[in-house]
C-alpha cells in the first residue's frame, strides 16, 4: 500500500511543441490552479464494476477561447505500470473552438463532471486513477501536460462474501457454497416390529382343526416367539388374537362363531406356547383378545377389490347402495352366478383368526449404528438407515446406499446432494437436487439447494430465480433468505441484504457496513464472539477502519494475520487501511 498526496505544481512539467504567442502557454503555466474531485476517493468496487465520478474546475480567465482538452483517465495498477485500464476519453473546448462538446467560458471559468464505469479486475486491486491530458487549438498547434495522479484505488470490501459464506457455513477454508437445506433426522424411536399367523375355519365352525396346528406359519410363529423370549435384545409386547365371520349367515350366529374363534384360537396358542416354556405367557395380559365386527363386510370388499372375479363390480355397487348387513347379504344371493364365485373364492377367506405378535428391538447406540451402515446396512430399518447415513464418517456411501434401497424417498437425494455439493462435487450434486425437483417440481429445499449451485457456479439470475421459487413453494428456512442476502450484496443492494438476514453472521456484518451501517456491523461482529477463520477479525479490523479505531485495526489485524497468513499480502493493498499507513505500529503488523 502506498500513500499519495496529489500535488498538482510537481506534475507540470509541459512538453510544449509550438511557436510564437499561443493560448497553451498559458495554460500549461497555470495548470495548477485547476481543482479536481473524485467520488469516491479511494475508489470502490461494487457489483464488480469500478465507477469513477470526476468533476474538473477551472478557474476564470484560465480556458482558451480556442482551445480543445482531451482528458483520458487510466487506472494504472501498482503491481506493474504496463497494466492499465482506460476509461472513456472526456473533451471539453473554448468558447469558440468550433465542435460539438461541452464548452467553458474563457471569463467565467466552469465546472466539466464525467462519469465512467469498467469492470473490476484484481490486478488492479492496488492502483492509481490518473488524468492524461492533451490540449490543442483550432489550428493545429499542441502540448502535453505530463498526467496526474488523481485517486487511490480500489477498496474492494464487498468481495469478503465469497469468504464470508465460508466462515457462516462453518466449511472448510476455500470453500464457498450458500446455505443449503438439509432435511433433519432424528435418531427413530425403536419401533414395534409384528409377526402374524392365521387360524383358518370351515363354515359356521369355530374349532381349530389339528391341521390348522401344524401349519407351517403358525410353527414359525411359535418358533419366533421363543426366539424373542430368549433375545435380550428384544422385549416381547404382547400376542393378539383377531377373529372374524364370512358375511354369510344370520348375525347372531356370526356374532357367536366370532366370539367362539376367538377363545378357541387363543387357547391353542397358548397350549402351544406353554410347550415352548415360554415364562413371559404367565402374565394374563400378555395374550389380548382384540374387539372386532360379528360380520368382516371390510375384508369382503378388500378381497373383491383385489379378485379378478366377473361382474365384480356389481358386489361393490350393492355395497355402496346398501348398509344393512342383511340387506347386503340378500341383494348379493340374488346374482346367482356371482354368489356362487363368492362362496368358492372370497367368503373361505374370511373365516378367521390373525394371531399377531408384537415385540420391540433394543435402541441400537450411534456407534452400533454407523458400523452396521458401513458393514450391513440392510440389517438396519429405513429410519435406522437414513439416521446412520447422518452420523457416518463417510456420508456419501451411506446415503448412496439409502438412496438405492430407497429410491422414492426424495430425503434421501436431497441429503446426499448437500453432501456432495459441501465436498465440492457441484455436478453430482446438482443433478441429484434436479432427481428430488422430477419427482416434485416445488419441492421448496431442492429449489433452494439448485439455487445455491447456480450461486457457487457465478449466475445470479437463475440462483435468485430458483429462491424465488422455494419461497412462492413455502419455504421458510433462513438458509434462503441469508442467500438472497448473498446475492443482494454481490448485486451492491446493501440495505435490502441486510433485510434478508436474520440471525447474526458474517455476511450480515459485511453487509451492515456496506449499506453505512458501521455501527451495527461492529455490534454484530461482537455478538458472534470468537471465530477460527482469520477473515472474521480482518472484517472486525475493517469496521474498526471505518470507525478510526487504530487501535483496533491492529488488534484483529494481528488476530486475523496469526489464524491466516495470506491475509498479510491482502491488507498491504487493501486501501480501507489507507489512513493508517504512517502509524508505525499499523506498518509492523503488514510489513
Amino acid at each position: 500500500m502506498k500513500k499519495s498526496i496529489i500535488i498538482l505544481s510537481s506534475l507540470l512539467i509541459a512538453a510544449v511543441i509550438f511557436s510564437g504567442c499561443n493560448p497553451l502557454t498559458k495554460m500549461v503555466k497555470k495548470a495548477g490552479e485547476v481543482e479536481y474531485k473524485t467520488t469516491p476517493n479511494p475508489l470502490e468496487m461494487h457489483a464488480n464494476k469500478v465507477p469513477i465520478d470526476v468533476k474538473v474546475t477551472f478557474p476564470p480567465k484560465y480556458f482558451g477561447k480556442n482551445v480543445k482538452l482531451v482528458i483520458t483517465p487510466a487506472l494504472v495498477s501498482d503491481y506493474s505500470s504496463s497494466d492499465e485500464i482506460l476509461f472513456k476519453t472526456q473533451t471539453i473546448i473554448g468558447e469558440k473552438f468550433e465542435d460539438n462538446y461541452e464548452q467553458i467560458n474563457y471569463k467565467e471559468g466552469g465546472s466539466f463532471s464525467f462519469q465512467d464505469t469498467i469492470a473490476y479486475d484484481s490486478k488492479f486491486r492496488a492502483s492509481d486513477l490518473n488524468l492524461k491530458f492533451q490540449i490543442s487549438t483550432q489550428k493545429g498547434k499542441s502540448a502535453d501536460i505530463t498526467e496526474i495522479k488523481l485517486a487511490d484505488g480500489i477498496i474492494t470490501t464487498p468481495e469478503l462474501v465469497d469468504g464470508g459464506m465460508t466462515i457462516d457455513g462453518g466449511l472448510k477454508r476455500g470453500t464457498v457454497l450458500g446455505q443449503m437445506v438439509s432435511v433433519p433426522v432424528t435418531k427413530p424411536e425403536v419401533r414395534i416390529e409384528t409377526e402374524s399367523a392365521k387360524f383358518m375355519f370351515d363354515l359356521q365352525k369355530s374349532n381349530i382343526k389339528r391341521n390348522e396346528l401344524k401349519k407351517e406359519e403358525i410353527v414359525n410363529l411359535g418358533k419366533s416367539i421363543k426366539e424373542a423370549s430368549e433375545d435380550p435384545d428384544k422385549e416381547l409386547k404382547n400376542i393378539k388374537f383377531a377373529s372374524y365371520a364370512s358375511p354369510d349367515g344370520p348375525q347372531d350366529l356370526n356374532e357367536k362363531l366370532v366370539n367362539d374363534r376367538g377363545t378357541n384360537s387363543k387357547k391353542a396358542f397358548d397350549r402351544l406356547l406353554k410347550k415352548e416354556d415360554i415364562k413371559q405367557i404367565e402374565n394374563t395380559d400378555f395374550l389380548i383378545t382384540e374387539t372386532t365386527p360379528a360380520e368382516d363386510w371390510d375384508g369382503f370388499k378388500k378381497l373383491v377389490e383385489a379378485s379378478n372375479m366377473e361382474d365384480k363390480a356389481l358386489v361393490l355397487r350393492v355395497l355402496s347402495m346398501y348398509s344393512d348387513p342383511d340387506t347386503r347379504e340378500t341383494e348379493i344371493k340374488k346374482l346367482a352366478a356371482v354368489y356362487d364365485n363368492l362362496r368358492k373364492d372370497i367368503l373361505p377367506m374370511l373365516r378367521r383368526s390373525e394371531i399377531k405378535f408384537d415385540y420391540q428391538g433394543r435402541a441400537k447406540t450411534d456407534a452400533e449404528l454407523k458400523t452396521l451402515a458401513s458393514t450391513d446396512p440392510s440389517s438396519l430399518y429405513q429410519e435406522e438407515l437414513l439416521y446412520a447415513a447422518t452420523i457416518s464418517d463417510n456420508q456419501e456411501a451411506v446415503y448412496k446406499n439409502y438412496t438405492s434401497q430407497y429410491p422414492d424417498d426424495w430425503k434421501g437425494w436431497n441429503n446426499l446432494a448437500c453432501v456432495q455439493a459441501k465436498d465440492g462435487n457441484l455436478t453430482d450434486a446438482k443433478a441429484n437436487f434436479e432427481k428430488v425437483i422430477s419427482k416434485k417440481s416445488d419441492n421448496p429445499a431442492a429449489l433452494n439447494n439448485l439455487g445455491v449451485i447456480s450461486l457457487a457456479e457465478g449466475d445470479l439470475d437463475a440462483a435468485w430465480d430458483y429462491f424465488e421459487r422455494a419461497e412462492n413453494a413455502g419455504c421458510k428456512s433462513p438458509s434462503l433468505h441469508y442467500n438472497k442476502g448473498v446475492i443482494l450484496i454481490k448485486k451492491a443492494q446493501y440495505g435490502s441484504a441486510v433485510a434478508e438476514f436474520g440471525s447474526d453472521s458474517f455476511n450480515k456484518a459485511l453487509a451492515q457496513t456496506l449499506a453505512g451501517s458501521n455501527d451495527d456491523a461492529i455490534a454484530t461482529l461482537n455478538n458472534l464472539g470468537s471465530s477460527e477463520y482469520g477473515l472474521y477479525y480482518y472484517l472486525k479490523a475493517v469496521t474498526a477502519a471505518k470507525a478510526n479505531k487504530v487501535d483496533d485495526v491492529i488488534e484483529n489485524l494481528k488476530i486475523a494475520i496469526s489464524k491466516e497468513s495470506t491475509l498479510k499480502d491482502y491488507a498491504k493493498k487493501d486501501m480501507e487501511f489507507l489512513k493508517f499507513i504512517d502509524n508505525s505500529a499499523f506498518r509492523g503488523v503488514i510489513e
